[in-house]
């Protein structure tokens, strides 16, 4: 009964420990790029194009196909062996191999290696893309998750701070020196406080059940994070927008999945013109049958008045040796006219090759203006960054005067709850400054091509 009650406790204990595991901004981003079904769909889409590419440089190599094929004729028919008329029944067998080759058709065969190999590299650099959408919207929830997080702590101080002076007005309303109406607006304003930390609650839980949905994780589960303290540096280095981006190009796949679907059109454009060209190819052949109406020729009967043809039982293994059958021949086929197919595939081809530079280029453009938006909400995020900083440290000591001149009676409650709404205020809005230009500047990392972490 002891050792029950132990290996419960012990499974208990385990199972908390488990539960109570910190997620790391690192472990989140790994097991996203493990787990995310939408990632792993992306690359499954690339393991087809890969499989398509090797399909292509195995159309290069000849074909090899063998056939096997029993008959039984009943009646009147021709054998196809002897090529005799026969009406007894007869059961044959064709044995043989086959194989063709395209010598030339325009080179399509090597263009369609080429394309299959740029239609490949095209959706490895789009899964690479949708992991990196991922691992940026997981950083985004991951930092909403700590400055939801760090606004409670902000709110549960003010309610600290309010049930303190709840206490110390209510002693002084007791002996006469404050009103009782500067008690209810403390207990009012403390209400409202209250109320504040309750939504701040409520931001933190959503903040979390949007990251667990990220990573594919039940609402259930137990999950915490690890707050990890990132003070942002006060001194901001403008970057060239164009070494950003120069970096961006190499780095990113955005625009190298645009330069593959390109060079893959530009291949398909060379497979549509090949389609004028002769086409050149080599058969061959070897066969075998056997059929139970044959004979085999042994020779003439000596001492008959004429002389008779002999013919003995031919056995299968002799027919199949004897019938043996070969060929081989080649094939010239020039294409004149086809129903304009050749020059419509052309065409059709030809658009496809100035949509996909467009589309290149659209893709270079996105990526510009995303860098210059990136610089410029990092340059303002900076700014505010350093103005909320400044505006709470002042306002902090225009709030500890104010305590001062609270504490001598000097001011109304009134102007003592203002004061303090007005520093919730700096601070809540110091916090989202510091979130935001962490985040800013992590994405103009993130273009120059350094990991998304911290």
């Amino acid at each position: 009964m002891k050792k029950v009650i132990f290996l419960l406790f012990f499974s208990t204990l385990t199972l908390n420990l488990f539960s109570q595991k910190l997620w790391t901004l690192e472990e989140c981003l790994r097991f996203a790029q493990e787990n995310n079904l939408t990632i792993k769909q992306a690359y499954l889409n690339a393991d087809l194009s890969k499989q398509n590419l090797f399909q292509s440089k195995m159309g290069l190599l000849p074909s090899l196909n063998g056939n096997i094929s029993d008959n039984t004729n009943f009646g009147r028919n021709i054998d196809p062996v002897t090529n005799e008329i026969t009406v007894d029944r007869i059961r044959n067998n064709n044995f043989g191999l086959s194989s063709s080759v395209t010598l030339f058709n325009g080179f399509q065969n090597l263009n369609n290696i080429r394309k299959s190999n740029y239609d490949y590299l095209a959706s490895r650099y789009d899964a690479e893309k949708m992991a990196n959408d991922i691992s940026v919207n997981i950083v985004t929830a991951y930092l909403q998750l700590l400055y939801n997080e760090d606004l409670i702590l902000v709110s549960q101080q003010k309610v600290d701070v309010s049930e303190l002076q709840v206490q110390r007005i209510s002693n002084m309303v007791e002996v006469g020196s404050l009103p009782a109406g500067d008690l209810l607006n403390t207990e009012a304003q403390k209400a409202q406080e209250e109320l504040q930390l309750i939504n701040a609650e409520s931001q933190r839980d959503i903040a979390l059940l949007n990251l667990k949905q990220l990573l594919d994780l039940p609402s259930t589960d137990d999950f915490s994070i690890v707050d990890f303290d990132v003070e942002p540096s006060e001194q901001f280095t403008v970057l060239s927008t164009d070494d950003i981006y120069n970096q961006a190009i190499q780095n990113l796949p955005n625009v190298k999945s645009a330069e593959s679907k390109l060079q893959s059109s530009e291949r398909s454009l060379a497979i549509a013109q090949g389609g004028r060209s002769p086409r050149l190819s080599m058969t061959a052949s070897l066969g075998t049958a056997y059929s139970s109406a044959s004979r085999k020729f042994i020779g003439y009967d000596s001492l008959a008045t004429l002389p008779l043809p002999m013919y003995e039982d031919y056995s299968f293994e002799d027919q199949f040796n004897d019938n043996v059958s070969q060929s081989i021949g080649f094939n010239l086929s020039i294409p004149i006219f086809n129903g304009w197919q050749a020059n419509n595939r052309i065409s059709q081809a030809k658009i496809g090759v100035l949509q996909s530079q467009y589309g290149l280029q659209q893709s270079k453009n996105d990526l510009r203006k995303t860098i210059e938006q990136a610089q410029n909400d990092a340059l303002s995020a900076h700014k505010k960054y350093l103005a909320s900083k400044k505006t709470v440290d002042f306002q902090k000591q225009s709030f500890q005067y104010t305590q001062e001149k609270y504490d001598l009676q000097l001011i109304t409650s009134y102007d003592y709850n203002n004061a303090k709404n007005t520093l919730f205020r700096a601070e809540t809005d110091l916090l989202q400054a510091k979130y935001d230009y962490i985040f800013k500047t992590k994405m103009l990392d993130f273009y120059m091509g350094k990991p998304l972490t911290f």
